[in-house]
């Protein structure tokens, strides 16, 4: 005779496919709004230690310290954010404008550095091409920037609940996530090393790299270093190519103008003593904040970019690192309980 299947079970199978639906259909239509909610995930991990500080140490109010925590790490976030988008809209439009003469320039310090070097990069690229694909670049870091501040505004407006209510919202995490006590301290413990190592780690790197970019641009002459040095900001966040996208463009912008001595030693500066600085405090600073594989920070860019936009920068390799995460919880959790079956079923056989 068949076993039939329990009327228990039905009802569980057909509540999971219920709710699977529902979720479905909740994250398709606001996926958009997705980098805000992952983002007010990441800065509740930053300040939800220094809001126990505040109000168990100090005895501060909770609603004031949530407060002053928000308005200080908005503020941080949005200052460097402010200043790039004031800069490139006032400086897009006049790119576009001077298209011509920014090939021109370009055009020029390739010339000279085929003339002392011999290295004739005209004939590997495309000036048309390239000056209109930075153009491009810089277009769509300024509509992404833009998009950031819509996301940062749904990210501190989930963030404010979250704070003012991190007991309650911890208790659910202990009770209904379905894991063993022991693993839930290392999910707790993981995810805080990977938003520090990847929210603070990058743009931390990124800031000292475009500090050390931004005293090359004084002594070699740059005008207007401080712009030069927000865009590095940026640019040295880009996996791959990093700061290199800012910098040699400045050499090159050196060279055109005929200050052909302070073009080649900013270059030779930015490849030495900028990329030293970016392979030191990279690979180094995160390391020490978790144990993050380089790789993992390069893909998860590209990751986040890719799915996110500029703002993916960060939020790419929590994405990569909470995959491969997942795999070692699941080793912990179920691998564990295999091994004490199977030891539990070799002891009463004897």
């Amino acid at each position: 005779m068949e076993k039939l299947i329990p009327n228990s079970t039905l009802r569980q199978i057909l509540f999971i496919i219920v709710s699977i639906v529902l979720l479905l259909v909740v994250v398709a239509n606001l996926w958009q709004f997705f980098p805000g909610v992952l983002g007010a995930f990441c800065l509740y991990v930053l300040m939800v230690h220094p809001l126990r500080w505040l109000t168990i140490k100090w005895k501060m109010n909770k609603l004031l310290a949530v407060l002053i925590l928000m308005i200080s790490s908005f503020a941080i976030i949005i200052t460097p954010l402010f200043f790039l988008v004031n800069m490139l809209t006032d400086k897009v439009g006049v790119a576009i404008q001077n298209k011509a003469e920014i090939q021109d320039k370009i055009q020029k310090g390739l010339e000279q550095i085929n003339q002392k070097l011999g290295v004739d990069l005209l004939k590997e690229i495309n000036l048309g091409d390239l000056t209109a694909w930075i153009i491009k670049l810089i277009q769509e870091i300024l509509n992404t920037s833009l998009n950031g501040v819509i996301q940062i505004a749904v990210a501190y407006l989930i963030l404010f609940f979250m704070l003012t209510n991190y007991k309650k919202m911890e208790n659910w995490f202990y009770k209904n996530i379905p894991l063993k006590t022991e693993n839930l301290t290392i999910l707790n413990k993981d995810l805080r090393d990977l938003v520090v190592s990847n929210a603070v780690g990058i743009p931390l790197v990124a800031f000292f790299q475009a500090l050390v970019a931004y005293v090359g641009y004084i002594i070699f002459g740059l005008s207007d270093p401080f712009s030069w040095f927000l865009i590095t900001f940026f640019g040295a966040m880009l996996p791959v190519v990093g700061a290199a996208i800012v910098y040699v463009p400045a050499s090159l912008y050196l060279l055109a103008a005929g200050d052909t001595a302070n073009g080649y030693l900013l270059l030779a500066y930015g490849f030495i003593v900028v990329g030293l600085t970016d392979n030191i405090l990279r690979f180094w600073l995160q390391k020490v904040m978790a144990d993050v594989h380089p790789l993992i920070t390069i893909f998860g860019v590209i990751l986040g970019v890719n799915i996110f936009g500029f703002i993916g920068i960060i939020f790419g390799p929590i994405f990569i690192s909470l995959t491969i995460w997942m795999f070692r919880i699941y080793k912990l959790e179920f691998t564990n309980e295999l091994d004490e079956e199977e030891k539990s079923e070799e002891s009463s056989a004897v």
